[in-house]
């Protein structure tokens, strides 16, 4: 069919060169047909119009060949023009759209009948269309039969209309073909809609219906159980129990009734699946989170540990290990006792947080010790030497027995990491301050993580008084 269209189209073209300005008579007025025909016949008429100039520019001398040249860049902005527009019958049946393979039916397929509006749409544009090409013949039939009657022929004129008829009688194969297939495929499609109704659509319906009646049965179990049990707590608890376990029935009757089906259960699984973890990622964090907690022995009950929320410090002795939560219990320390000026809460912190934040343990392993520190600032008109050997030997003095403890704790986290030795001893530390003209004095020093804030006040007492007693003038900042 293409070829014969081919042929027919050249030698249509060839006679209809001589007569490329006037196609008037072959238009008519919203007609796509007679105007693409007309396209292309202007196309290729100005096609050997401008094969003819190169060839006349070529030859041509002086002021003939610059006009040549003007008229041959003029009609290759027309032919450019041209080319924008449609210039074949195909390009315009390939707007109505049909496909080649029908989708698979499914229960939304069914109850919207995309597929089947989809065709009704079409259906109707190929009507348009071919009611445009019969007024297309009409027109040309009217032409021919006029021209036919004139007192004076043009036999130029009556061949050229006979040829577009012949085109266009012979271009009818393209909206046969074109109907054909949309009647073939519309059928196709009932016909598995109508397969779908017979075969899958009962099952579909008691899938739902036994959904739905899990979905109502374990809504009236919350309804009993809320009348009968008072406590929140255990109330809520089971509820999340009644909620986890309506899920995980939810999704083994689903896989039961598409167990025949593999791969549509797998994919079904991947979505709920998918659905859940995006819907509970939080939650399922945390049990991750909980079997690190519990098995990567970081942090364990009784541990005092210190994380920031928010820029926030929080600091206390874990007291609870669940799937969810870390508990603390607040401890009085020297963070709550200078920045959050309050202790003794019950803090709850999920699990997840763990993963990828910063966690300080102050009691890892079997070490119980930390270093704490004490700040004062000394005039430089002091002997610093003096005063270092005064802090050093009442911090000595205090701090024995711990140094010891510290020693034999430290062996023991020794064991699994790869440390070197270290001495428990105090450091004391005069640094000039880079604002005021005075030494910062730091003493460092080792004590119990549970006698924070009575140690440091037993040691600033002695160092105070013993300044005092020196006449070493000091203040706190």
């Amino acid at each position: 069919m293409k070829l014969m269209l081919g042929y027919i189209t050249g030698l249509l073209l060839l006679v209809s060169i001589s007569f490329a300005d006037e196609f008037s008579y072959l238009e008519k007025n919203n007609n796509n047909w007679l105007q693409i025909y007309s396209n292309l016949l202007r196309a290729q008429a100005l096609d050997d119009e401008i094969k003819s100039l190169e060839k006349t520019v070529q030859k041509a001398i002086g002021k003939n060949k610059l006009e040549l040249t003007q008229l041959l860049k003029l009609q290759t902005s027309k032919k450019k023009i041209l080319d924008e527009l449609p210039q074949s019958f195909d390009s315009m049946l390939e707007k109505i759209t049909i496909g080649d393979n029908l989708k698979e039916i499914t229960l939304i397929e069914y109850l919207l009948n995309n597929q089947k509006n989809n065709y009704a749409i079409q259906t109707k544009k190929l009507a348009f269309v071919e009611e445009e090409y019969f007024e297309a013949l009409k027109h040309l039939n009217a032409e021919l039969k006029l021209a036919s009657k004139r007192e004076v022929k043009d036999t130029s004129k009556e061949y050229q209309l006979q040829m577009a008829l012949d085109f266009f009688k012979s271009a009818q194969g393209l909206l046969d073909n074109k109907t054909a297939v949309l009647k073939h495929m519309q059928e196709l499609y009932l016909h598995e809609l109508k397969s779908y109704e017979s075969t899958q659509l009962p099952r579909v319906i008691l899938n739902i219906g036994v959904i739905i009646f899990i979905f109502m049965l374990f809504h009236l179990l919350k309804y009993f159980i809320t009348k009968r049990i008072e406590n929140e707590d255990k109330l809520f608890k089971i509820k999340k129990i009644l909620n986890i376990t309506f899920f995980l029935l939810l999704l083994l009757v689903i896989i039961i009734f598409n167990i025949n089906n593999i791969i549509y259960a797998a994919t079904l699984v991947g979505f709920i699946a998918a659905a859940i973890t995006i819907s509970m990622k939080e939650y399922l964090q945390s049990i991750v989170a909980w079997f690190h907690l519990s098995f990567g022995n970081f942090i364990k009950l009784g541990d005092r540990i210190l994380i920031h929320v928010n820029k926030h410090p929080i600091i206390g002795e874990v007291i609870d290990i669940s799937p969810f939560k870390v508990t603390l219990y607040e401890s009085i320390n020297n963070t709550t006792s200078v920045q959050l000026k309050r202790a003794g809460r019950i803090i709850f912190i999920p699990n997840n947080y763990f993963v990828s934040n910063y966690v300080y343990n102050y009691t890892h392993d079997k070490m119980k010790t930390i270093y704490d520190l004490i700040e004062f600032r000394i005039p430089f008109s002091v002997d610093a030497q003096k005063v270092e050997d005064i802090v050093q030997e009442i911090a000595l003095e205090a701090t024995e027995r711990y140094m010891e403890v510290a020693s034999k704790q430290f062996m023991s986290l020794k064991k699994r990491y790869d440390m070197r030795s270290r001495d428990f001893r105090p450091r004391i530390h005069l640094v000039p301050d880079a604002v005021e003209p005075c030494y910062i004095l730091y003493i460092w020093y080792v004590t119990p993580y549970h006698q924070i804030m009575e140690f440091k006040s037993q040691l600033s007492q002695k160092v105070v008084n013993k300044f005092q007693e020196e006449n070493i003038p000091f203040y706190i900042k």
